[in-house]
């Protein structure tokens, strides 16, 4: 259920953009637990926090309700 309060996409094979949506009701549902956005293989960094990143949304979220995601060997 809290998939459906992620927007995401790929803007190439080495940029991909993810947001939250609708926080609110995810809050209401326990939030992101153990969601996963499936990223194409290889090394993600959030370029807004400097962390590379695995797809938990729990973590690429728990700064800033946008992530700004490039692979590192694209």
């Amino acid at each position: 259920p809290a998939a459906a309060h992620c927007l995401a996409y790929t803007r190439s094979a080495g940029l991909a953009v993810a947001v939250t949506r609708l926080p609110v009701g995810l809050d209401a549902g326990g939030g992101w637990r153990d969601t996963v956005l499936p990223l194409p293989p290889g090394t993600w960094t959030d370029v807004l926090t400097g962390r590379e990143v695995t797809g938990e949304l729990a973590l690429l979220f728990d700064r800033y309700p946008v992530a700004l995601l490039v692979r590192g060997d694209a």
